[in-house]
């Protein structure tokens, strides 16, 4: 990142980072230069870190794979295996050597400032005392 920022001048639109740790990543690089917060930064698997930075505005958003419903969905799918029983699928994707092949797709969620609690916190993945640790309690979620 520091690279893109020198190549570029700093004149960075947004940077779509492959994972939530890339992103911490590249918002320290974003930092040094007086960016952060400034440039939208994406990220993916809402790790406490990233969740963080999003409630303190330097981070834009990441992307939540609910762990609840992805282990409740592969118990079932264990579960009618060992039955000898079909999986439930929902959609297909050609692999490039099979064509077709099932699988159950699960909706990811982006998760941002505004969402933060609904999505990360309800869920239990995360709590609101850990992400919201370095914002001033009166900046709270309402807990609902």
């Amino acid at each position: 990142m520091e690279n893109a920022l020198t190549k570029f001048n700093n004149k960075v639109d947004a940077v779509v980072a492959s994972n939530d740790g890339t992103a911490g990543g590249i918002i320290q690089a974003l930092m040094d230069q007086k960016l952060a917060g400034k440039v939208p930064v994406s990220g993916q698997d809402a790790d406490l870190a990233a969740c963080q930075r999003i409630v303190e505005g330097t981070q834009a958003m990441t992307v939540y794979k609910p762990i609840k419903l992805i282990a409740a969905e592969s118990a079932k799918a264990a579960v009618a295996l060992a039955k000898g029983q079909k999986v439930k699928t929902n959609k297909t994707i050609d692999n490039g050597k099979l064509k077709n092949v099932p699988f159950l797709a699960l909706e990811p969620i982006s998760v941002n400032a505004k969402n933060m609690y609904d999505v990360v916190i309800k869920d239990g993945w995360k709590t609101l005392e850990d992400v919201y640790r370095n914002v001033p309690k009166n900046k709270w979620p309402a807990q609902k």
